[in-house]
C-alpha cells in the first residue's frame, strides 16, 4: 500500500491524496498516522481509492470515520473509488449495499 499526498494547499486548507494498493487491518494505522499530519487543518479533502486493489471493513471504517468527522465539521469530502467484485460482495455481506452512498461518493450514472 502507498499513500501519497498529492496536494497539500496549505492557504486554502485543501488536501488530496492517492492511495495505491491493498487497504486492509494492517495498514490502516499507516494511513490513519498520514492523515493525523494534514486533516486538522484541511477543510477540503479529497481521496482517491481509484488504485486500490483491496479494501477489508477495517478500512471501511476508517473510511466511514473520516466521512463522519468531515460532516460532523461542516468541511468539504470527495472520495473517488472503483471497487471490484470481490470487495463489492464483502461489503454486501457486511450488509453495506452502496458504499458510494455510505461514504457520499457522487456516482456517474
Amino acid at each position: 500500500m502507498d499513500i501519497k499526498l498529492k496536494i497539500n494547499d496549505v492557504k486554502n486548507h485543501r488536501c488530496e491524496y492517492d492511495i495505491i494498493g491493498e487497504i486492509s487491518v494492517q495498514n490502516v494505522q499507516t494511513i490513519m498516522d498520514e492523515f493525523s499530519k494534514t486533516l486538522p487543518d484541511c477543510t477540503d479533502l479529497t481521496i482517491n481509492l481509484k488504485k486500490t486493489e483491496g479494501f477489508d471493513t477495517a478500512a471501511f471504517q476508517l473510511f466511514y470515520s473520516v466521512k463522519n468527522s468531515f460532516v460532523r465539521d461542516k468541511k468539504q469530502l470527495k472520495v473517488t473509488c472503483e471497487l471490484n467484485d470481490e470487495t463489492t460482495l464483502l461489503l454486501s455481506h457486511c450488509g453495506i449495499n452502496d458504499l458510494a452512498s455510505v461514504l457520499s461518493i457522487p456516482t456517474t450514472a
